[in-house]
């Protein structure tokens, strides 16, 4: 992931981004992803944000949340869509407890997605 100084390069091989292709691929093709009509940008917020969770699922590497610049870089997401997105993945049985700040995002993965965090610490 990029870094606070602009992107850095991946300092792994292709075994590593086989497995994280597999794993972002099966991410996105989550099959209530598919059944509720998910929009490709819910899909990607989907992705987002299970590259940032805590080992519980709770947003944020410590659970205290995201903040919505962090989101809106990685996934080109604009703030005022993350309502009618969160609402998309709530529905899609991916999120829960979610609530959305002027500054932060707070929730937490659903039991069901767990699996589908980040398979690299």
């Amino acid at each position: 992931m990029p870094d606070g100084d602009g992107p850095r390069l991946f300092r792994f091989g292709g075994t590593t981004r086989s497995k994280l292709s597999g794993w972002a691929q099966k991410a996105v093709a989550d099959k209530n992803l598919r059944k509720t009509k998910s929009t490709a940008a819910a899909r990607l917020l989907a992705l987002v944000l299970a590259t940032r969770t805590s080992l519980e699922g709770h947003l944020g590497p410590s659970g205290e949340g995201l903040a919505l610049e962090i989101l809106s870089t990685q996934s080109a997401v604009d703030p005022r869509e993350l309502p009618g997105l969160l609402d998309q993945l709530t529905a899609a049985d991916w999120l829960t407890d979610s609530a959305v700040t002027s500054t932060r995002l707070t929730g937490r993965l659903t039991e069901r997605v767990l699996p589908f965090t980040c398979p690299l610490t």
